[in-house]
């Protein structure tokens, strides 16, 4: 009977102590991740700093931007006209419509949904949107180090941005005989990344015998749009590019945001860069 009592004792303080001991492990790391972030604050991810940093000069610009508003609203009232007459209602619709060029870069990762917020871009009339073209790239040089690959894809951005597909030979396979022109120098539409689901490449006038207008709501298909519309030079496209107002790139191999810095100080570029379904950021 005492024995029993005994072992009855023991087992009480061994569950006593395994308990402690877990409260132990569970405790500990909080209680020194607590201490680290109050000693280095946000500075232990310089990554993210970068990626903030980014956001803060855009901020700035749109901070300007207003400030530049408000100016040409001051100018409007001493000339006696309020800023709503029609005027200056017809006045604001032009520069709108003479302001420079938006490049706006989808930031996403694999199973998100861009695909389909690209789609919505690709739809629209006023959008030149490209899907994923630095596959090319990816194809080409990987398997390797992605790191090394960033300032490469940065290059190759500026580049599509600029509707500059000139880019796009460093990186094309040459044994796809449609992918080239009949002078074999210069790449054709083939040669792109899903260009059987592109609704410039896939309308007129880029292909006249296209069943659906440009300004159509509707996807393409991608067989259809091969039976329909022969390969064109590149320069075609570049210069198709040059006429529309927006140029849309969608991506998911660029992994550090921070590279695009210097695309995003260029004030010829005019780039806004997007994130959904909450992408990969560095």
């Amino acid at each position: 009977m005492k024995g029993r009592r005994r072992r009855r004792r023991e087992y009480c303080k061994f569950a006593l102590l395994l308990v402690l001991y877990t409260l132990v492990l569970l405790l500990v790391p909080s209680v020194l991740d607590g201490g680290r972030d109050g000693d280095t604050g946000a500075g232990h991810c310089p990554g993210l700093q970068r990626s903030l940093g980014v956001w803060s000069l855009e901020a700035a610009e749109a901070g300007e931007r207003e400030e530049g508003a408000k100016a040409r609203s001051a100018a409007e009232g001493a000339t006696g006209q309020s800023p709503g007459s029609p005027v200056n209602l017809s006045v604001a619709v032009g520069e709108a419509v003479s302001h420079e060029k938006q490049h706006i870069y989808v930031h996403a990762t694999w199973r998100t949904g861009s695909s389909f917020l690209g789609e919505l871009f690709n739809q629209h009339p006023d959008v030149f949107y490209l899907y994923e073209p630095m596959w090319h790239l990816w194809q080409a040089l990987y398997p390797g180090d992605a790191e090394s690959l960033q300032g490469a894809l940065r290059d190759m951005l500026r580049s599509l941005f600029r509707c500059d597909f000139s880019v796009l030979r460093l990186y094309s396979p040459p044994g796809d005989p449609a992918a080239r022109a009949p002078d074999a120098a210069n790449l054709t539409t083939a040669a792109l990344f899903r260009w059987r689901t592109n609704k410039v490449i896939c309308s007129p006038p880029l292909c006249p015998g296209a069943s659906r207008a440009r300004a159509e709501v509707g996807l393409v298909e991608d067989a259809a749009c091969e039976r329909s519309c022969p390969p064109v030079a590149l320069r075609a496209l570049e210069a198709e590019c040059r006429k529309y107002p927006v140029v849309v790139i969608k991506d998911v191999r660029l992994l550090d945001l921070g590279v695009l810095v210097p695309l995003l100080r260029d004030p010829g570029l005019n780039l806004k860069v997007g994130a959904p379904g909450g992408g990969r950021l560095r």
